[in-house]
């Protein structure tokens, strides 16, 4: 679980298909905890908002790191995120993280995420 939080090593398109999708949706319920907790508790704590704020910046820190993982599946630095703030660019970033299939074998980030590590001999 503990590598979800780091950028070192590859994903595979699958895996980026699924999971920031999912993180986008949970970062979208953590924005709507506030009003839900004034709704059903009757409760406008500050608690609720930091909570809020606090799973939020979870969430799209977790996508960053996978962003920045599948860029290390194409053999590509995770600086090239930083193309992302360009308007034009990063439609074209973004189509080639979900769409151009990862180098194969290992590379300078780490070993191939499709291709099974070998069994240890016993």
């Amino acid at each position: 679980m503990l590598h979800l939080f780091t950028i070192t090593g590859r994903i595979r398109r699958r895996t980026f298909w699924w999971s920031v999708p999912a993180l986008y949706a949970l970062a979208f319920a953590c924005y709507g905890l506030p009003a839900l907790a004034e709704t059903q508790f009757n409760s406008n704590s500050p608690h609720w908002r930091n909570a809020a704020l606090a799973g939020m910046g979870l969430c799209f820190y977790l996508a960053f790191t996978q962003a920045a993982k599948r860029l290390h599946d194409l053999n590509l630095r995770s600086w090239w995120l930083l193309l992302g703030m360009v308007p034009v660019v990063s439609l074209f970033l973004g189509a080639g993280m979900q769409f151009v299939p990862g180098t194969t074998g290992p590379n300078r980030f780490g070993n191939d995420p499709r291709q099974p590590l070998p069994q240890a001999l016993t």
